[in-house]
C-alpha cells in the first residue's frame, strides 16, 4: 500500500471508528435508561453508566490510535532506520552489505529502498572498476618502464661503443647503428601504442566510416604484410566466402590496424618452422565475419577469457622476446565495438588460435543505428593490378 492511501486510511480509521463507537454506546445506554423496559433507574445507576460510557470512549480511541501508531511505525519508520544505517555504511566506506527489499512494491519508501539498494550496487561497480584501473596504471607503468629500460640499455650502450672507438670499422659501426635504429623504432611503436590506447580508451578517437569491397581490403592487407611475414617463415592466405563485390563498413585506417595487430600477434607468437596464417571472411545475415587462424603455440584455457583486457599478457615474464605492452588485443576489441561488430577467440594449445570479429554489411538495418552517417569511397571500385588475375584460395573440405 502506497504512503498516501496509508495516511487516508488512518485518517479515516481515526476518524470513524471513535465515532462509530460513540454511537454505539448511545444506543446501548438509551437502549439500558428505557423507562418502559427497565423501569427507572437511581441517578447514581446512571451517573455510572455515563462514567463508563465515557472511560470505554476514551480506550477505543487510544487503542486506535494505539494500533495505527504501531502499523505506520513499521510501514515508515523502519525503511527510513534502514537508510539511515545504510547511509552511515555508506558514509564509512563500506559498500558490502545489501538493503532488504520487496519488489514490485508499491509503498514509495519501499521503492526508495530498492533505488538506494541500486544506488549502492553501481557506486560499488564504479569503485571497483577505479581500483582496477589503478591497479592497471600501476602494471602498466611497470610494464612501460621495464619494456623502454631494455632497447634504452641497448642505445646506450651501442652509443658509448661508437664513442669509445669499440666500432673501429665501418662494418661495426654501420651495425651498431642498425641496431640503434631498430630500438628506437621498438621504443616508439610501446609509445604509440599508449598514446593510441589512451585516445580511444577515452572516446576522442574519429572514425572516418566508408563503404568498400571486403575482398579489395583483405587482398590489399595479405599482399602487404605478405613480405613481412614470408621474412619469418610464415605464409599469409587470404580465403573469401564472400559473393563477389560484397561491401562492407568501417573505418580503413582503424581496420587496418586491428588486421595488423591480429597478425603481427599470430607471427610473434609463432612457435613452428613453418607457420600459416589464413584470413577467412564469410557472411552471416547483417554482418561479415572476418578470422584470423593461426598455426601457432596455441592460447591456454585460463588466459583465454582475460586477452582482450587491457594491460594483460598471457606470458607474464617480463623477461619474454616478445615484448610488447599487453595494449594490442585491448584495442582490437575496442575498435571492432565500436564499428558494431563483436570479437571472440577459440584456440587449442599446442596448434593454433582463430580469432575473429564481424563488421557491419552495406545495406545493413543495424548501419544507420550503430554508426549514423556513413560516407561512401572510391576504395574497392577499382581492381588492383595485382589483383586482377588473383584466385583467392578455396578451403579445404
Amino acid at each position: 500500500m502506497s504512503l498516501k492511501k496509508r495516511l487516508i486510511v488512518t485518517f479515516l480509521l481515526l476518524l470513524i471508528l471513535p465515532l462509530a463507537m460513540t454511537f454505539l454506546l448511545a444506543f446501548i445506554s438509551r437502549q439500558t435508561l428505557d423507562e418502559g423496559r427497565f423501569g427507572i433507574m437511581p441517578e447514581g445507576m446512571v451517573q455510572l453508566t455515563v462514567f463508563q460510557a465515557v472511560v470505554t470512549l476514551v480506550l477505543i480511541i487510544t487503542t486506535t490510535g494505539l494500533v495505527l501508531v504501531i502499523w505506520l511505525y513499521r510501514s515508515i519508520i523502519r525503511p527510513l532506520n534502514l537508510l539511515t544505517v545504510a547511509t552511515n555504511k555508506i558514509k564509512d566506506g563500506d559498500l558490502d552489505f545489501s538493503l532488504p527489499t520487496e519488489p514490485e512494491s508499491t509503498d514509495e519508501l519501499e521503492q526508495l529502498c530498492e533505488d538506494f539498494e541500486e544506488m549502492r550496487i553501481q557506486l560499488k561497480k564504479q569503485i571497483d572498476a577505479r581500483l582496477q584501473y589503478e591497479k592497471d596504471t600501476i602494471e602498466l607503468i611497470s610494464n612501460i618502464s621495464h619494456d623502454l629500460k631494455t632497447p634504452l640499455t641497448a642505445i646506450k650502450g651501442y652509443t658509448e661503443g661508437i664513442l669509445d672507438g669499440v666500432a673501429d670499422t665501418p662494418e661495426k659501426q654501420n651495425k651498431y647503428l642498425k641496431t640503434i635504429y631498430t630500438k628506437a623504432s621498438d621504443m616508439a611503436v610501446l609509445v604509440d601504442e599508449l598514446s593510441f590506447f589512451s585516445k580511444i580508451d577515452t572516446n576522442i578517437v574519429p572514425y572516418n566510416f566508408k563503404i568498400f569491397c571486403a575482398d579489395d581490403f583483405f587482398d590489399d592487407c595479405v599482399e602487404e604484410m605478405s613480405l613481412d611475414t614470408e621474412v619469418k617463415n610464415v605464409t599469409l592466405d587470404y580465403i573469401s566466402k564472400l559473393t563477389a563485390g560484397q561491401r562492407i563498413i568501417a573505418d580503413l585506417e582503424q581496420l587496418r590496424r586491428v588486421m595488423n595487430n591480429l597478425i603481427g600477434n599470430s607471427v610473434k607468437y609463432m612457435d613452428k618452422e613453418s607457420g600459416s596464417i589464413v584470413i577467412l571472411s564469410e557472411d552471416i545475415g547483417d554482418f561479415v565475419k572476418i578470422s584470423v587462424q593461426d598455426n601457432g603455440r596455441g592460447i591456454e584455457e585460463k588466459d583465454i577469457p582475460y586477452i582482450f583486457d587491457r594491460f594483460y599478457r598471457a606470458d607474464s615474464s617480463r623477461n619474454s622476446k616478445k615484448g610488447g605492452s599487453g595494449l594490442g588485443l585491448a584495442i582490437t576489441k575496442k575498435i571492432v565495438e565500436d564499428h558494431g561488430g563483436t570479437i571472440d577467440v577459440r584456440s587449442i594449445p599446442g596448434k593454433g588460435t582463430c580469432i575473429s570479429f564481424t563488421l557491419l554489411k552495406e545495406g545493413s538495418p543495424n548501419a544507420a543505428l550503430e554508426l549514423g552517417e556513413i560516407s561512401d569511397t572510391d576504395y574497392g571500385k577499382k581492381r588492383w593490378p595485382w589483383s586482377e588475375n588473383k584466385m583467392h584460395l578455396k578451403p579445404k573440405e
